[in-house]
């Protein structure tokens, strides 16, 4: 009987420290440093930019991260490239979770530490 409840408290334990050591969506985070770091500096850098709303316009409206980006031929690539559609819905979240006025304020962890632009 015991044996089980260790068990159980172990596997709790495991979860929990998992559960709080995501403060945000890694895949979305590793994506946008691959494809738009270059341009617009660190992904937490970049999410501040606009708030939520405009986030939600740039996203939703079809065609207009193209219309933004056809004078730049690498940001173009970027935005057509497949893995930024395939992630498309998770990077907008990232960018809404972090936007200007979403209060979320990141610091240093074992991905990011500081912004460099």
């Amino acid at each position: 009987m015991t044996k089980i409840i260790w068990i159980f408290l172990i596997g709790l334990g495991v979860f929990t420290f998992s559960y709080a050591a995501e403060k945000y969506d890694t895949k979305a985070f590793r994506t946008i440093t691959k494809l738009c770091t270059s341009c617009h500096g660190t992904p937490f850098y970049m999410a501040k930019q606009i708030d939520d709303d405009d986030w939600e316009f740039f996203f939703n409206t079809p065609g207009k991260l193209e219309k933004i980006h056809k004078n730049k031929p690498k940001g173009l690539a970027a935005v057509q490239n497949p893995l930024f559609k395939k992630r498309n819905k998770r990077l907008l979240k990232f960018f809404i979770s972090n936007s200007k006025y979403s209060g979320a304020v990141n610091g240093c962890d074992a991905n990011f530490c500081g912004t460099n632009h």
